[in-house]
């Protein structure tokens, strides 16, 4: 079914935007929301997209979309924006079940589920069973390129519609990971080596200590000289996946003699507008063109490169981030600082105060101590204690010029220290020095800054924001006492600092403060706007709302009496994690209370909402903002 959005505010202004946001190109039958596992997850769905006059059966394009495997969705399609469809191909979009929902087999597994009811249903669409061909960026490259190398893996084949094949005929992987013990072990990217990265959410637990599983998701582990055409690109300075991972898939592919095309974008990071140019496009066009509508059998190994249009480069937001490929690990003097307690130089064992895999991590000779040779940051001074400012203390436009005392920034990842109290998170802001607007990211349960905190800064940044998002007591974690979890004392704070950091960076405006919460991050959204009435200009929450009386994880009633800072509040109709409700009740509260409110209700979605309808809700969040005046100084 599709998605309708149920307004319970009058709010003009958003109607036209979902409506274009819905409506398919000029010429182009949509199909959407077609179920590929009857009786299955809300994530079982996919989309085709059919020329209205084509004469078939058509060869198609189906897209896997990225987002760490944590995130992300159908409804963003390259092949349908790029005009595939009136180019004679029929599109594809599909969903499956994100690591929050199961780990791995289960997001191949769906793949493959698709690829068998779309063949199928070959017939009634006008498909050509003989000319699937796969395209994915990120985790939906690593995705696409498992379908490419698995064809003949049985153990990926589950459900219905066993009789048709999951095998497909080309396959288009932007920036996929493919061997993940090689990944997380590359100078720079150790940070995917944690029990909280996207790579360990995906398997259920930390790579290096599940070599055996990991090794079941690499596509490189089951290449043959069987497996279709593989076009694979990637920026050299990609900053999420190395580019040692594309170019082991092709030269595995080349030493089985599967016609393999490797391109290498000089200058380009992880997507964005290095991969905008004309001669990409042209590249995958004619690839898709040779592959699924000519008779080519010709088997290639060709390696290309290009260099990404520096004019293009030098307009990209996210410009000023780590473009390098170098994410770096945790600062010694953190470490040090934190959990050397004699004040001898190295932090062993019993002293280290953090999660057991971690120090395993850290400890690189495996010897039970931890030096700062062994530390991935490098040296630097030390940060002297501070108080942490009132989050209602005044500051003026463009910040104090001095970044709070106890913040360090180290890339995109930041730490704070004052006394005993510490926090990390990520930070993102746009090019040039501003002041800009800034926006307080909060994930939900499980969650956690670098995963959930960077999507969303990865796309707000882009709208001209400063972002920061910080790890709260509910990261990573499923168990424990939920009233601790949420809007609780200690997580209060941490969102008051980060809008104490932000007052005091003088590239943020301190006047134009903005947060943003799903589920239990909405829950510190709501919390943080009723201790600090003044300091946010506006706010929006997916998923999240209040609770009747004290002692949860949500806000109660009472706290939301004291918010005076403008809400928007988007929720799924069929949420049975936080219900509706709770967004209606405290919808009324700022009513009673005349505060700017609005409350859309999405039918037939659950409780991801933010995933499951990602394109919507950045559109959303971003006009609530506009709304509230966050661009206007």
């Amino acid at each position: 079914m599709k998605p309708i959005l149920c307004f319970i505010l009058f709010a003009a202004s958003f109607t036209s935007v979902w409506a274009q946001q819905l409506r398919a190109p000029a010429g182009v039958k949509e199909l959407r929301d077609l179920t590929y596992v009857e009786g299955g997850h809300e994530r079982h769905k996919l989309d085709l997209y059919l020329p209205e006059k084509a004469e078939g059966p058509l060869p198609l394009i189906i897209w896997v979309h990225g987002g760490g495997w944590q995130n992300g969705s159908k409804d963003g399609c390259p092949p349908l924006r790029g005009g595939y469809v009136g180019k004679g191909y029929a599109v594809a979009s599909i969903n499956y079940r994100l690591s929050g929902h199961a780990v791995f087999p289960a997001q191949i597994e769906d793949c493959k589920a698709a690829i068998r009811w779309l063949r199928a249903h070959a017939e009634k669409y006008s498909l050509d069973p003989k000319r699937f061909g796969v395209w994915g960026s990120s985790a939906g490259g690593h995705l696409v390129a498992l379908l490419g190398t698995s064809g003949d893996v049985k153990e990926f084949d589950v459900g219905a519609n066993l009789d048709q094949s999951s095998r497909v005929q080309a396959v288009c992987d932007y920036f996929g990971p493919t061997d993940f013990t090689a990944f997380v072990t590359t100078p720079g990217y150790e940070s995917h080596a944690t029990d909280a990265s996207p790579e360990a959410r995906l398997i259920g637990g930390a790579v290096m200590q599940n070599k055996e599983k990991a090794a079941r998701m690499n596509p490189i582990t089951y290449v043959t000289k069987d497996e279709p055409p593989f076009l694979i690109v990637h920026g050299d300075k990609d900053p999420t996946v190395p580019i040692n991972q594309s170019q082991m898939l092709f030269d595995a592919l080349r030493k089985s003699e599967v016609s393999a095309h490797f391109h290498t974008i000089h200058g380009a990071g992880h997507g964005g507008p290095g991969f905008a140019g004309k001669n990409i496009d042209d590249m995958v066009g004619t690839f898709f063109e040779e592959r699924l509508k000519s008779s080519s059998a010709k088997v290639e190994a060709l390696a290309t490169e290009s260099t990404a249009d520096a004019a293009a480069m030098e307009r990209d937001p996210r410009k000023g981030m780590p473009q390098g490929g170098a994410r770096r690990g945790i600062p010694w003097e953190v470490i040090s600082g934190r959990d050397d307690k004699n004040k001898d130089g190295k932090v062993t064992r019993e002293e280290f105060s953090g999660p057991p895999p971690l120090f395993r991590l850290l400890d690189k000779n495996n010897d039970g101590i931890i030096t700062r040779e062994e530390s991935d940051g490098a040296p630097s001074p030390p940060a002297a204690p501070a108080q942490n400012p009132p989050a209602s203390a005044p500051a003026p436009k463009g910040g104090t010029g001095a970044a709070l005392k106890g913040f360090q920034l180290d890339g995109e990842r930041w730490t704070y220290r004052d006394g005993d109290f510490t926090m990390d998170g990520i930070f993102m802001k746009p090019a040039g020095k501003g002041p800009f607007p800034a926006v307080l990211i909060s994930h939900g349960m499980g969650g956690n800054a670098q995963g959930f905190g960077g999507m969303k800064a990865s796309e707000m940044v882009q709208w001209g924001m400063v972002c920061i998002a910080p790890n709260y007591t509910h990261a990573g974690t499923a168990g424990g006492d939920r009233a601790q979890f949420g809007a609780s004392e200690e997580n209060i704070r941490r969102a008051q600092t980060c809008l104490a950091i932000l007052r005091s960076m003088p590239e943020v405006d301190a006047t134009r403060l903005a947060a943003y919460g799903h589920s239990m991050g909405g829950f510190v959204t709501i919390g943080l706007a009723a201790t600090a009435p003044a300091g946010l200009k506006a706010a929006a929450i997916t998923g999240s709302g209040i609770s009747p009386q004290e002692g949860y994880a949500a806000p109660s009633h009472a706290a939301a009496e004291k918010i005076r800072v403008p809400f928007l509040m988007l929720h799924g109709g069929n949420d049975n994690t936080v219900r509706p409700e709770q967004s209606a009740n405290f919808k009324q509260v700022l009513d009673k209370n005349h505060v700017p409110n609005d409350r859309l209700v999405a039918d037939g979605q659950g409780h991801p909402i933010d995933q499951t309808m990602r394109d919507e809700v950045f559109r959303l969040v971003r006009e609530w903002f506009q709304k509230q005046n966050l661009w206007n100084p």
